[in-house]
């Protein structure tokens, strides 16, 4: 009878430390960092839709202008090695249940270091057949850059998979239908320590630095393999009443499926340097009228 009653005490006490665990020791739970790293190899892609809100103060219910933004992300082990895909910017709804007035879209394709804009949405004249400017990754801006990099604005980067780790580490899980959901939250200073660059703070487009205050949080849904299937982030910058906010919720389906992003065709695509060369003869000046000088 003692045996029984140790073991009893033994078993109820391995109960308890299980529910209390972090999420990546709860038993039957994939490791979510393992099953993205399965994923990363040539020639396999994933889908990604994905909606950005940003406005102010934690309890807003009105949501604030946007961004959608819907393609697909070639992988190899390295990471992220391609995107596709389309963004256009979200207004801010006129009323409850209305819904938000759509932008035209921007296809933007990147293969390597190489990105390509959609011609159509460049503000100036282009020459006749040329669909596609191809520009410096540096000259596109940072919210331009992080979307080409991984077809997201996501503060945490699951690519990352020591990012990933640290995530799961400071998550709280539980199983729901289908899988399994974690949720946690981490100051902007335990961001910075845990990420292999500096991460760059929406709100000025710089790098979180010692002194930046600011918190992310975050609800991660996987299926029952440990995979990714939706994550939903609120990044708050800044303390007090009314912070800058962004809420980010993204989709993702398809995981596994074979994939290869190509370059567009090299007769339809313009250089930037080439394009603002063409720009400039274009508006070369009028001979000067006398009367306006």
């Amino acid at each position: 009878m003692r045996r029984l009653a140790a073991l009893a005490v033994a078993v109820l006490i391995a109960s308890v430390s299980a529910a209390m665990s972090p999420a990546a020791a709860q038993a039957g739970a994939p490791d979510p960092a393992r099953a993205l790293k399965q994923q990363f190899r040539n020639e396999l892609g994933v889908r990604i839709s994905e909606t950005n809100r940003f406005f102010y103060g934690k309890k807003s219910t009105v949501s604030g202008s946007g961004i959608r933004i819907s393609g697909h992300l070639q992988l190899a082990p390295s990471g992220p090695v391609a995107a596709d895909f389309t963004w256009w910017d979200l207004s801010r709804p006129k009323g409850k249940g209305l819904p938000s007035k759509k932008s035209d879209p921007y296809r933007v394709i990147r293969v390597g270091k190489n990105v390509y804009d959609d011609a159509t949405r460049y503000p100036g004249p282009v020459p006749d057949g040329k669909k596609w400017v191809r520009f410096p990754n540096e000259h596109r801006g940072r919210m331009n850059r992080d979307m080409a990099r991984d077809a997201s604005l996501q503060p945490i980067d699951m690519y990352d998979l020591s990012m990933m780790k640290a995530v799961l580490k400071r998550s709280a899980s539980k199983a729901v239908s289908g899988g399994f959901l974690y949720r946690g939250t981490m100051s902007y200073q335990e961001l910075r320590r845990i990420s292999k660059s500096a991460p760059i703070a929406w709100t000025s487009g710089k790098p979180i630095g010692k002194k930046s205050k600011g918190k992310v949080s975050w609800q991660l849904w996987t299926g029952r393999d440990g995979l990714p299937e939706r994550l939903v982030t609120t990044d708050t910058a800044g303390v007090g009443k009314e912070p800058l906010v962004k809420r980010s919720d993204t989709r993702y389906t398809d995981w596994g499926f074979h994939l290869v992003i190509t370059t567009p065709p090299a007769d339809e695509v313009i250089d930037e340097d080439d394009l603002l060369e063409y720009v400039r003869r274009q508006n070369t000046s009028a001979p000067t009228d006398a009367k306006n000088t």
